[in-house]
């Protein structure tokens, strides 16, 4: 029985990562990212931090964002995706260009950890070229 649960959780976990993709598969040279980010500020309505990718493969067109709280993951915090631009080897997400990015809000007197998912799509976002993440906690 508890190998069934097992494996009941690993499709369910695989399954939401596919619908939150949507019908992607990884690319043969997929490769790790380098994320980084400082926070902006905070509450829901904050815009998304600013977001550093330090040498995105080659033939990024896009890059797929997920916020999620590590202390709290029903809360969704949403994301985006956004067009890649590139100057020299690091691509450069703005602050504010995620549509769908709810900013971090922990209960009053508490500090949550918050990561940030970055997936390097192709030009018609049916192949991940590599992803990375960053985790920071809100407040510091």
């Amino acid at each position: 029985m508890k190998k069934w649960s097992m494996l009941r959780i690993a499709v369910f976990f695989c399954a939401s990562i596919m619908l939150s993709l949507g019908c992607v598969k990884k690319a043969d040279n997929y490769q790790q990212l380098a994320v980084n980010f400082e926070w902006a500020g905070g509450g829901l309505s904050s815009p998304n931090p600013e977001i550093k990718i330090t040498n995105p493969p080659a033939g990024t067109a896009f890059f797929k964002v997920q916020m999620t709280d590590l202390d709290m993951t029903s809360f969704d915090h949403g994301g985006g995706t956004v067009p890649c631009t590139i100057k020299n080897g690091i691509a450069t997400i703005e602050q504010g260009s995620l549509k769908g990015y709810r900013g971090p809000e922990p209960p009053a007197a508490q500090s949550h950890r918050y990561m940030i998912k970055v997936f390097a799509l192709n030009k018609d976002q049916t192949l991940v070229l590599g992803e990375g993440k960053a985790v920071r906690s809100y407040p510091h």
